[in-house]
């Protein structure tokens, strides 16, 4: 998108005005290329808890890649199958048999308390809510995600992502430099996680009828962390600083891994606010 002279106008309420109107203008996409121009510079990631159970969550994923659609790479979504709905059906049911969950979105479901608000909920770069809590209702990712794409400040930090991945043993080695452009006042962390994009299997969606999808295309499915759920100590954080990790795992025989990527971010420790993220294809 061309970036263009901001208006004496509130851009985050353009964005949110936009967002309602999504859903009644086909004009929207023009409306936005027209008047809207972010920071290209900086990055959001939208977690999107989910669970192929929950007959509400479609439409938090469909509000989400409506936002994608606007903010294009800028706009980074990770669906966290976790809680009560992500729970599989035993092995002799009929449907909903698959197990999308794994120890990294059960510990971030159960220590951010997503789930026990409900679905379809998530969280946008970790910020906090008016309540103290990271937990965002679908309906306020717009606005979140705005109010850190409009950020024209400097960007804190910037992450590279290179993937080297051997086909016949699944071996892959993912190295991440991470570059200081500030001095940073606390303490920070790298998250390096592993998503599959285009998982076919059962979802319930109450918009539709009849309302258990078979044949569902799920997007951008948390599969695991390359460094653990909350990841690795930043230790140089001052101006013109870069931290260099590599990690080497095993892709699951499971994965499709030409439809995984990588997604980094650095996050500040006491605030678990994301300061900046990166997503790249496992093979380009």
């Amino acid at each position: 998108m061309m970036i263009r002279s901001l208006r004496n106008i509130s851009l985050i309420t353009l964005v949110s005005a936009g967002v309602l109107l999504f859903q009644a203008c086909d004009e929207v996409d023009d409306y936005y290329e027209d008047n809207v121009s972010f920071n290209p510079e900086r990055k959001v990631l939208v977690e999107d808890y989910t669970g192929h159970k929950c007959g509400n969550c479609p439409r938090a994923t469909r509000s989400v890649y409506d936002l994608k659609s606007i903010y294009g790479d800028n706009l980074i979504i990770i669906g966290v199958h976790a809680g009560f709905f992500a729970t599989p059906n035993p092995p002799q049911a009929p449907s909903y048999k698959y197990d999308f969950r794994n120890t990294v979105s059960t510990e971030l479901d159960t220590d951010f308390g997503i789930s026990l608000v409900g679905n379809p909920n998530g969280m946008v770069n970790r910020r906090k809510n008016t309540d103290g809590s990271h937990v965002f209702a679908y309906t306020s990712w717009a606005d979140e995600a705005a109010k850190v794409l409009f950020d024209f400040s400097t960007v804190p930090a910037s992450i590279s992502i290179e993937n080297t991945y051997e086909d016949a043993s699944r071996s892959l080695t993912t190295k991440v430099n991470t570059q200081i452009n500030a001095d940073l006042p606390s303490t920070y962390r790298l998250s390096v996680y592993l998503v599959e994009d285009h998982i076919t299997n059962w979802q319930k969606d109450y918009d539709v009828s009849p309302s258990d999808i078979p044949d569902y295309d799920h997007r951008e499915v948390l599969r695991g962390s390359l460094n653990g759920t909350y990841g690795d100590a930043i230790n140089a954080i001052t101006e013109g600083s870069v931290n260099s990790n590599s990690y080497n795992i095993t892709v699951d025989q499971e994965f499709e891994a030409t439809n995984c990527y990588i997604i980094a971010f650095m996050y500040d420790e006491a605030t678990k606010e994301i300061i900046e993220v990166e997503q790249t294809k496992v093979i380009p």
